[in-house]
């Protein structure tokens, strides 16, 4: 014991200060090692320019911030103008302006990644691995990949994959045709003017018979993550009708038939899906509605 009372360790007994200092080494670099993987298998806004932002079922749309985590389950959207650039690693998703998709929270399972997207411009870079661990859904096609970079485009009516480098494999929903693609090539589906895959390329990929599938979720409700094409609140809904009874997920108000909606959303006519802020009319029909961002109308609902 010295003065102070404290022990006095001496020969084989004392510790070594370095024997010390490696031991906490180690642990603090098992420690960062861990936070380091863990945050390795999330995507992290890495660029942001413009107006972006996040929304997810219950969560007001807020705006994105570099070094913000896309968690699944959340939806980001891009206004005119508006840019993000996503990472993984050395896997990157550029976010075109007047996109909208999701990160599938029910899809994407550790490094294992599918994105629903609605609208506009995605442009995916990932690296080449034994199994597919990157896909695409939007309402017309997916787009399967192993390792390579290629772009979704999206609109109302059709979605083309353009492939850069590598493979991707393609589906069309309404016609079961498969296709895989190489450097140079692409695929559409615009299933409201053709039926089945358009492709092209310097060497024409040929497509191949397959079972027809239903879409994870249409161009007119968006992503089944629930969030909507919507830069303010995510959660409220406003309803009007001509007479009777009303039910809505936020604020409603009418007098019509029955009317329920579950988001917020604007909708016209006998059978009424949308996908932005607002107030639903309608007068006759049937209408859907389910996460953010659907219309309601006048009639029976479900």
């Amino acid at each position: 014991m010295n003065k102070l009372g404290n022990p006095i360790f001496t020969g084989a007994a004392a510790p070594s200060l370095g024997r010390i200092f490696a031991v906490q080494v180690l642990i603090l670099s098992i420690a960062a090692f861990n936070g380091a993987t863990a945050f390795a298998e999330e995507w992290v806004v890495n660029r942001v320019s413009g107006v972006v932002y996040f929304v997810a079922p219950g969560v007001q749309a807020f705006r994105v911030k570099k070094g913000m985590v896309f968690e699944k389950g959340y939806t980001m959207g891009t206004r005119a103008g508006g840019r993000a650039l996503i990472v993984r690693g050395k896997e990157t998703i550029s976010v075109g302006p007047n996109t909208t998709f999701a990160l599938s929270k029910q899809l994407s399972k550790g490094r294992k990644t599918t994105l629903l997207q609605r609208k506009g411009n995605l442009t995916i870079d990932v690296q080449k691995r034994a199994r597919p661990h990157f896909s695409v859904e939007t309402p017309f096609l997916a787009a399967v990949v192993k390792g390579t970079r290629f772009g979704v485009s999206v609109s109302s009516r059709q979605a083309q994959v353009s492939v850069e480098r590598g493979l991707v494999a393609v589906e069309d929903f309404a016609s079961g045709e498969r296709v895989d693609l190489g450097a140079g090539q692409s695929a559409s589906s615009e299933p409201g003017r053709k039926a089945g895959l358009s492709v092209g390329g310097a060497t024409r990929p040929k497509t191949r018979p397959g079972k027809k599938r239903a879409p994870l979720f249409n161009a007119q409700t968006g992503p089944l993550s629930g969030a909507s094409n919507n830069s303010g609140k995510s959660a409220g809904s406003n309803s009007n009708s001509g007479s009777g009874n009303n039910n809505a997920g936020g604020k409603g108000n009418g007098s019509s038939s029955s009317s329920n909606a579950g988001g917020n959303g604007n909708g016209n006519s006998s059978n009424s899906n949308a996908g932005g802020n607002g107030n639903g009319n309608g007068n006759s029909g049937n209408s859907n509605a389910g996460g953010n961002g659907n219309g309601n109308a006048n009639g029976k609902n479900k």
